[in-house]
């Protein structure tokens, strides 16, 4: 792999399982899911087995507060999330626009690099942090009406712009680290709905754990990821980078494709095309209809995959709630049974008839009472 300042983005070998990176010609998807896509009765039964997955897990719940019932919780509203956000909007509309998140930490440059891309400013850049603190969708105004019913524009502020390449919608996401629970919150689910992950680190913060736990989950979903490098100085640059493509060989990402943009120092508003220039060639070039699919295919496919173990996790859970369940009620029936077989005996013999019980029915019962004659 290679790249400078402001040049072709760099490559790295296909992975071992034979896919290519999305930025080489060569990249195209799976026959099987070219077969998936291709299929609308297959897709339908899909989209409606999905639904009903969502269905189940919502009405899942888990009563007992037993060791990794917060986890198991955590799991399980992550899943509606992925549900929700991504899979069943897409398979409902497989020929809606590629949905590209750009995220990464606090001051990345995330919403300077999207109005860089643009060409315009549609989103708010500056050193107030958080910076973004209501996500930016921005699409193509032909693309409108097939992202009218996707459940992300419910969260994001929605922005037509005629340079944004038809096929693709680019996501100002809040910062992954930002102060605010709410932004974080935001950020991740967001995340969830995306069929592409920009995601954008700076020189002096790639090294930061949390995005690489996040990452660590788009690798685990298949999920399409694209690194941008952002305020690289040039005498730290082969350094910086080497250092970042090792690790993402080390945490499967090793087919990601890696843009670097130099540091030009203080500055106001979008960034000079031409240094943005390789990720919109890229943008654009995933952006026409059989690369928007590929990458919607990649990444649908990934998800798909990813149900099963996630599923099986929450299987167990609900069967350790069923297990805990069986447990509590062998206790309350071993410390019931003593006390309930008294009572029964005290009932047969008579006893709960004794003392003011028993004078009472006497009295009642006495010549001239109401009951004399019983």
């Amino acid at each position: 792999m290679s790249a400078q300042p402001g040049t072709e983005p760099a490559r790295a070998p296909a992975p071992a399982s034979g896919r290519v990176a999305p930025s080489s010609p060569g990249w195209a998807a799976s026959p099987a899911a070219v077969e998936m896509l291709a299929r609308p009765l297959a897709q339908t039964s899909l989209l409606d087995a999905v639904r009903d997955l969502r269905r189940d897990v919502d009405a899942t719940a888990f009563p007992l507060e037993i060791p990794g019932v917060d986890a198991a919780r955590g799991s399980r509203a992550r899943l509606v999330d992925q549900l929700d956000e991504h899979l069943v909007p897409r398979l409902t509309e497989l020929s809606a626009p590629a949905v590209v998140v750009v995220a990464g930490s606090t001051g990345a440059g995330k919403s300077t690099l999207v109005n860089s891309l643009v060409g315009q400013e549609v989103t708010a850049a500056g050193v107030l942090r958080p910076t973004t603190r209501q996500p930016v969708l921005v699409h193509h105004p032909l693309d409108t009406d097939l992202l009218s019913h996707h459940p992300v524009l419910a969260e994001v502020e929605a922005v037509a712009v005629d340079t944004v390449p038809r096929g693709i919608a680019i996501l100002d996401a809040p910062d992954l680290d930002s102060v605010l629970d709410s932004n974080r919150d935001t950020a991740h689910r967001l995340l969830e709905a995306a069929d592409l992950w920009l995601f954008v680190t700076t020189a002096a913060r790639y090294g930061d754990a949390l995005p690489w736990q996040v990452l660590e989950a788009a690798v685990e979903r298949s999920t399409s990821v694209a690194m941008v490098l952002n305020r690289v100085p040039a005498a730290s640059l082969p350094t910086v980078r080497g250092d970042l493509l090792d690790r993402l060989r080390v945490h499967g990402l090793a087919g990601s494709p890696l843009f670097v943009i130099p540091d030009v120092g203080p500055h106001a508003g979008p960034l000079v095309p031409s240094t943005v220039a390789p990720v919109l060639r890229w943008l654009t070039m995933l952006a026409g209809p059989d690369r928007a699919r590929t990458v919607v295919a990649r990444t649908l496919r990934g998800a798909l995959d990813a149900l099963r173990p996630w599923v099986d996790e929450l299987a167990e859970a609900v069967q350790d709630q069923v297990d805990a369940a069986a447990r509590i009620a062998e206790v309350l029936d071993a410390a019931t049974a003593e006390p309930s077989d008294a009572a029964a005996d005290t009932v047969g013999a008579g006893a709960v008839a004794d003392g003011a019980v028993r004078a009472r029915w006497a009295e009642l019962r006495a010549a001239r009472a109401p009951f004399a004659r019983l």
